[in-house]
């Protein structure tokens, strides 16, 4: 099944596959220094079916990070975000950018809060 997102006016099918979402879990093991941040939404109106997708699209929209934990839940949705190559990124910095995605990418749900710790 194929779902629509509309970005910037403009009507998308989307796929269903995740191809991004968890294959960075592997850079949680082992020797690199990689510590992701939790962000939480909280929300209302969610389009369900889309959310993972969205989700998605934040590592193509910003290629070094890396999604994890994702969780989906009628009132909030949380994932674990980071960069293996930014080892000095911080939680400041993954607000920043997840307030300009939300500003960017119209999501399938309204925001009430955004927390990022």
């Amino acid at each position: 099944m194929n779902h629509i997102m509309i970005y910037r006016g403009i009507e998308y099918i989307l796929s269903d596959v995740d191809y991004n979402i968890e294959t960075g879990k592997d850079y949680l093991g082992g020797t690199t220094k990689f510590k992701p941040v939790k962000v939480e939404l909280n929300v209302s109106n969610v389009k369900t079916d889309q959310v993972h997708y969205w989700i998605n699209e934040i590592t193509n929209q910003y290629a070094d990070f890396v999604v994890t934990n994702v969780k989906t839940d009628p009132d909030k949705i949380s994932f674990d975000i980071g960069s293996p190559s930014m080892e000095d990124l911080t939680a400041q910095d993954i607000e920043f950018r997840m307030k300009e995605y939300l500003e960017m990418n119209v999501p399938p749900f309204d925001v009430k809060e955004l927390k990022v710790q």
